[in-house]
């Protein structure tokens, strides 16, 4: 169930502002003469905001793009006709697509929505006037119209860029906000009750009232502090990322939305922190599953009984998904549901972009990633299909299957008699190019992957991911012997070894196979060491290590950077669903798809990080 009342605090960004292509401040000069005109395209720059989230710029180019569909719906007809054929961006009279092709804005509507996912939605805006700190004002368009029949009689007024505190040229109210004009640049905000006060004081005296009014006030700025360039874009996409949800979205089918959302933050912000400059570009699909599948017609609602309605809604909304999957009727409609979603959102982006050169990878979290297993490899164990039956199948191939607190490892554990009563076909040789299995060591969701392939792996730690922002080359760590300290006072008895010798075949049988699906036999030296390894006669390795029988390690573990522990109920419910928010994900995985970018980091850039201290604000989420 992928909710949490926690939230973790983003680390500070870095100052991107990237409209800097020889641009100079549109700030006035005080004490010089300004040639009044109408702000030019450039000047004018469009945000966009959702849920309550403060006001985002859209990149030069969206803005421009906008800010010329505007003018030509909305401006005067001399300014329309000069902008035909400028930019090829509209794709409806008051529409224009924005955010690397992913979003389009409706300007009728002054809402951003996405293009091939339903359910995010965010408020557009036209800034013009401007706070202090450069935040959009609200009454921007209106206090440019003010200002223009204000100056553009007189343009002697504008010889005057310095208040005298005589005079007030003009003063008017929109709303609840009261703007007072005392020279071209000197302008001021005020809220109503505020001014009314703040008038009486001018009454008194002329020169200290005007300066008690201004410190009371919010000074305004027109236009934004730098040009817009239509050169400050985004690069075409070079990798397609899907995420797909596990349970619990019966309750919340906008939850993978706000999660993928939360995860494209912390990469952008690994980007702009470590890898500025790139012409690499991920971008991240939502994909819903759940809110396809009708399944029972509301049965299990009907038979729920009253006592502990609010746990037993919750568990109908959330761990209900895994019995749906694992049943016989309902199991087939949730692989076509995702399968019909993926290749539905790769067909529109390939018909959108047809130009673009570019990989897929699947993130999968929990549930997800069996579903998508089951759906790559053919796993079919709830039919007999007949003979003219369609098998369920992707349209691309994976470069990464990253899966993310996955039971994956135990649904396959309990599957292996079955799968191999069939035919080699049921297991197919190959799913992705690189198989990733992230967890958190206190999600008790996840499971290892690797003792499934290597028995012999259970006596190794899994790789520990570094913290976001070390250059650090896994290819080259070591096996590591699983020391009794790290195992809590648990129980070391390797449990395999009470097994019973055709338990034993079967484990070895399952392995065997497993690894030869994960390329681990593609030479015959390796064959040879791997048949040697299940018949215990390869003598021990260096550091009695293992044979090398994986192609690539498949077990990552995170920090425990929080504080949880297998007895805090809490902090497990959180650590399965804190993958979307962490740094550490978002780092790793963000130089597995582009492995190249991670030579150009520097250690040196650790030390003036600024890493958030999970644990202090674990520890206030549950006070509070």
């Amino acid at each position: 169930m992928e909710t949490s009342s926690i939230q973790i605090e983003e680390p500070e960004l870095v100052f991107d502002d990237r409209q800097n292509y020889n641009n100079t401040p549109n700030n006035q000069v005080n004490g010089t003469a300004i040639t009044f005109e109408p702000l030019k395209p450039e000047k004018v720059r469009w945000f966009y905001k959702s849920d309550s989230k403060r006001w985002t710029k859209f990149d030069g180019f969206d803005s421009l793009n906008i800010e010329y569909r505007y003018r030509a719906n909305f401006g005067n007809e001399e300014e329309a006709s000069s902008l035909n054929g400028s930019y090829n961006y509209f794709v409806g009279l008051y529409t224009v697509v924005v955010r690397g092709g992913l979003y389009e804005v409706d300007l009728l509507k002054k809402k951003c929505t996405s293009i091939f996912w339903p359910g995010e939605e965010a408020d557009i805006f036209r800034g013009v006037w401007f706070y202090d700190g450069y935040e959009p004002y609200e009454y921007g368009e209106e206090v440019e119209r003010e200002h223009l029949n204000l100056f553009k009689d007189d343009t002697r007024k504008i010889e005057t860029t310095e208040d005298n505190g005589k005079s007030v040229l003009k003063d008017v109210t929109f709303g609840d906000m009261h703007i007072v004009w005392y020279s071209f640049t000197e302008v001021y905000s005020f809220k109503q009750k505020t001014f009314i006060n703040t008038k009486l004081m001018r009454s008194v005296t002329k020169k200290l009232g005007t300066y008690f009014q201004k410190s009371a006030g919010y000074k305004l700025i027109r236009s934004y502090k730098t040009d817009a360039n239509e050169k400050d874009k985004l690069n075409d996409i070079t990798h397609l990322v899907f995420l797909i949800h596990g349970i619990g979205h019966k309750i919340d089918n906008k939850k993978i939305i706000k999660n993928t959302s939360q995860f494209r933050d912390c990469v952008k912000w690994i980007k702009q922190k470590y890898f500025l400059g790139t012409e690499q570009r991920a971008e991240f699909f939502p994909v819903d599953w759940r809110s396809q599948c009708s399944f029972d017609g509301g049965l299990v609602e009907q038979i729920t009984p009253l006592n502990l309605k609010n746990i037993r809604q919750i568990l109908n909304s959330s761990a209900m998904d895994i019995m749906y999957y694992s049943s016989p009727v309902y199991g087939r409609e949730i692989q076509n549901s995702l399968a019909n979603e993926l290749n539905r959102l790769h067909s529109e982006f390939v018909e959108r972009h047809p130009h673009h050169h570019f990989k897929v990878s699947i993130m999968a979290h929990s549930l997800g990633s069996v579903i998508s297993y089951d759906i790559i490899t053919g796993w079919e164990p709830f039919i007999k299909r007949a003979d003219n039956s369609s098998r369920i199948h992707l349209n691309f191939e994976l470069e990464n299957f990253f899966c993310l607190g996955s039971p994956l490892s135990v649904f396959l554990a309990l599957r292996q008699n079955q799968i191999f009563k069939e035919d080699l076909d049921m297991f197919p040789m190959w799913l992705a190019k690189k198989v990733y299995n992230i967890y958190h060591p206190t999600d008790p969701v996840a499971y290892r992957f690797e003792p499934l392939v290597a028995r012999d792996y259970c006596r190794y730690k899994p790789i520990g991911i570094q913290a976001y922002g070390i250059k650090w080359d896994y290819s080259e760590v070591g096996l590591e012997l699983i020391d009794s300290n790290d195992l809590s006072g648990e129980d070391t008895t390797n449990p395999t070894e009470s097994k019973t010798l055709d338990t034993k075949k079967e484990n070895e049988t399952f392995s065997r196979k497993l690894s030869t699906w994960l390329n681990m036999s593609s030479n015959n030296e390796n064959k040879t060491n791997i048949n040697q390894f299940e018949n215990n006669t390869l003598p021990p390795s260096k550091n009695s290590t293992p044979v090398e029988a994986l192609n690539h390690r498949l077990d990552y573990i995170l920090r425990d950077s929080i504080g949880g522990s297998a007895s805090n109920y809490l902090s497990m419910l959180y650590t399965h669903t804190s993958y979307w928010s962490n740094y550490d994900v978002a780092y790793f995985i963000y130089t597995r798809l582009f492995p190249e970018l991670e030579k150009t980091v520097e250690d040196s850039l650790r030390s003036d990080k600024k890493i958030p201290n999970y644990n202090l604000q674990f520890e206030q989420g549950k006070k509070t």
